[in-house]
């Protein structure tokens, strides 16, 4: 699968209407099973007047924030810090920021991770109401803030069908009916080495002490996309 296209959108000027799907996501999803992630950026881009990225700054985010970046950049990049974090994962966002010029946003939890840690007296045990709570704390409030205060027609994502069982039900294009925002993502259908090789051909890095606080494992979801 390639996953880059040569030409950028033309922008459409025409107002776009609230809590309506850009465009056919159907139509679109078929027209485009077999389409690049850059001709699908293109496509989802060209309808849009208020993007955003989101990332978890983990091992290959660098490939569709560059693909982003390529088509148009200053797109708002949201960034859920939870405060658990490793510190290589830190230094992964400043790195990035600096060498893709990111628009970053970050959303950060109304409680800090020191409270949260004196609080559980650690992360919570995984499908404890503990930790249900504190999913909350740290991705999904400050998520639903970013959208509050962003208010995008359209979520750029990196989501893949490989990743989980649940993943496997989606699309490429999808409306999320309770944040009214058409979805996208763009690599849907790529696989890691897909990743791994536009990482290699664009020199860009990779973050693997990436460590997610709110999922009990890699296949598993911690509620962002469910």
């Amino acid at each position: 699968m390639s996953l880059a296209a040569a030409q950028k959108p033309t922008f459409n000027d025409a107002p776009q209407a609230t809590h309506k799907a850009l465009f056919d996501l159907s139509n679109a999803n078929l027209s485009m099973a077999d389409a690049s992630p850059v001709d699908i950026l293109l496509k989802a881009l060209n309808a849009s007047k208020q993007p955003i990225i989101s990332t978890s700054f983990s091992a290959y985010s660098a490939v569709l924030l560059h693909m982003v970046q390529s088509v148009r950049p200053g797109t708002p990049v949201v960034w859920c810090d939870s405060g658990f974090n490793t510190a290589a994962t830190y230094r992964f966002v400043d790195q990035l920021t600096k060498d893709l010029n990111l628009n970053l946003k970050v959303f950060h939890p109304a409680i800090s991770a020191a409270h949260l840690e004196a609080r559980y007296k650690g992360i919570p045990e995984i499908g404890s109401a503990e930790h249900a709570e504190f999913t909350k704390i740290v991705k999904l409030e400050p998520f639903s803030r970013a959208f509050s205060e962003l208010k995008p027609d359209l979520w750029i994502n990196g989501i893949r069908r490989e990743e989980t069982e649940f993943r496997k039900s989606q699309d490429i294009f999808t409306w999320d009916a309770a944040r009214a925002t058409t979805k996208v993502a763009p690599c849907f259908h790529c696989t890691t080495m897909n990743l791994v090789d536009y990482l290699l051909e664009h020199n860009l890095p990779s973050e693997v002490e990436y460590h997610d606080p709110t999922k009990a494992a890699e296949h598993l979801e911690c509620g962002l996309h469910t």
